[in-house]
C-alpha cells in the first residue's frame, strides 16, 4: 500500500528505477522467511503505543503459566510418551498442491520455450556483428531470429541471447539500434535473474491476490526503467523515434 501511494504521488517526479527498487523490496520481504526488526516499521510504532505496565503484567502471567506447565510435565509427564501429534492442516496441503502446480506450469513453459528457441538461426548482418563487438561485456551475446515469436525478447544468463522475429527489417538501422539497446539493458542488469525471483515468489504466494499486482507492477516498471535508461544513454532527442519504434514493435504482440 505504501509503494502504491508513493507511486501515485511521485510518478512524474522520481526516476522510474526508484519504483522498481521499491517493488523489489516488497518482493524480497515476501520471500525472506523471517522478520527484520526496524525502527521505521509501522509495527514498531504500534508496539510503542502499548502501555508498559500492562505489557509486563501479561508477560509475568505468561512466564508463570509456562513455568507451571513445565513443572507439571516434568512431574507427571515422564510416565507417558507424548502421542498427540497434531495432523497436517488441510490448508497446508492446499498450499503445497498449488505451489507444485504453479512450479510445474512454469517449468513446462520454460522447457517448451527452450525447445522452440533451439531452432532459432543466427543472424549474419554487418551491423549486428559490429554492434556485438562494441559491447564491452564479459558474457558473450548472441543475436538470433525465429519465426516462433512476434516481438523481440531476451533470454539466458551466462550466455544471453537477443531473439528477433523473422520478419525483422534488418535494413532499418535505427530500429535495430533501439531494440538492441533496450535488450542490452536487460542483459546488463541481470533482469533474467530478477524474473526468476519473481516466479519463485509467485509459486510460494500463489494464494495471495496482491502477488499478481506486484508481479505485474514489477514487469511494467522493469520495462519503463529500461526505456528510461536507453533514452538517458542515447540522449533525449531520440525520445520520439524510440517511442515510435517501441509502439511499432509491440503492436504485433
Amino acid at each position: 500500500i505504501a509503494v502504491v501511494m508513493i507511486r501515485a504521488i511521485a510518478i512524474n517526479s522520481l526516476p522510474k528505477k526508484t519504483f522498481l527498487v521499491l517493488w523489489e523490496m516488497v518482493l524480497l520481504r515476501l520471500i525472506i522467511p523471517f522478520t527484520i526488526p526496524s525502527a521505521f516499521s509501522i509495527y514498531t510504532l504500534i508496539n510503542h503505543r502499548i502501555s508498559t505496565p500492562a505489557f509486563f503484567e501479561a508477560e509475568t502471567d505468561n512466564i508463570t503459566s509456562a513455568v507451571s506447565r513445565e513443572y507439571f510435565v516434568m512431574i507427571h509427564g515422564m510416565e507417558q510418551p507424548i502421542t498427540n501429534i497434531p495432523p497436517v492442516s488441510i490448508w497446508f496441503v492446499v498450499w503445497c498442491t498449488g505451489m507444485i502446480l504453479f512450479a510445474a506450469f512454469f517449468t513446462v513453459s520454460y522447457l517448451r520455450c527452450r525447445i522452440e528457441f533451439q531452432a532459432a538461426l543466427p543472424v549474419n548482418n554487418a551491423y549486428v556483428e559490429q554492434w556485438i563487438k562494441e559491447r564491452p561485456l564479459k558474457r558473450r551475446i548472441s543475436i538470433k531470429q525465429s519465426d516462433r515469436i512476434s516481438t523481440p525478447l531476451m533470454y539466458g544468463i551466462l550466455h544471453p541471447v537477443i531473439l528477433m522475429p523473422k520478419q525483422t527489417d534488418w535494413k532499418n538501422i535505427n530500429q535495430l539500434r533501439y531494440i538492441f539497446s533496450h535488450e542490452y539493458v536487460h542483459i546488463y542488469r541481470f533482469d533474467t535473474i530478477a524474473k526468476l525471483i519473481v516466479t519463485y515468489a509467485l509459486c510460494i504466494h500463489w494464494f495471495n491476490p496482491l502477488i499478481y499486482l506486484i508481479v505485474k507492477a514489477i514487469d511494467i516498471q522493469c520495462e519503463l526503467s529500461c526505456d528510461a535508461e536507453v533514452v538517458r544513454n542515447m540522449g533525449a532527442d531520440i525520445r520520439l523515434s524510440y517511442s515510435e519504434t517501441i509502439i511499432g514493435v509491440v503492436r504485433y504482440k
